[in-house]
């Protein structure tokens, strides 16, 4: 069985920005075999961990899409190594096969729909009603 992390991403009180982390939390209490991770952004410490595991699901908003978008992921060479707290999801698999010599062989990225990144520990409407249809899509990768 391929060891699995989630990687839910967002700050709870910046309303749908949220919502990489409730999706998680969502997960973790319905399904077993994965693990989860809650964090507010990537960072170069996280490359040690995901170079750790088989398959890494990242969850996270996005006010640059319109509708639930699934990406597959890879640290491509000439994939811009981190420098700072600022870490992309291409760039940590990029980070974890510099310093660790071993990435995911799957990982996606998927991003939620934001509209409301105002200060609330509410989701939008919008954002909300994608919840358990996220949930739906992350599990057929952790479970597949």
């Amino acid at each position: 069985m391929k060891r699995t992390l989630v990687i839910g991403i967002g700050n709870t009180i910046r309303g749908d920005d949220g919502v990489g982390i409730r999706v998680a939390e969502l997960l973790a209490e319905r399904y077993t075999g994965f693990d989860v991770l809650c964090v507010q952004q990537l960072s170069p410490e996280h490359a040690e961990t995901v170079a750790q595991y088989d398959r890494v699901v990242i969850v996270d908003a996005s006010v640059a899409t319109s509708a639930l978008r699934v990406t597959p992921l890879h640290a491509a060479p000439g994939t811009r190594l981190p420098r700072t707290h600022d870490v992309t999801p291409t760039g940590i698999l990029a980070l974890a096969a510099a310093l660790y010599q071993k990435t995911p062989s799957e990982a996606v990225l998927v991003e939620v729909p934001a509209s409301a990144c105002d200060f609330s520990e509410q989701l939008s409407s919008p954002t909300a009603a994608l919840v358990e249809e996220t949930i739906d899509v992350v599990a057929h990768y952790v479970m597949g």
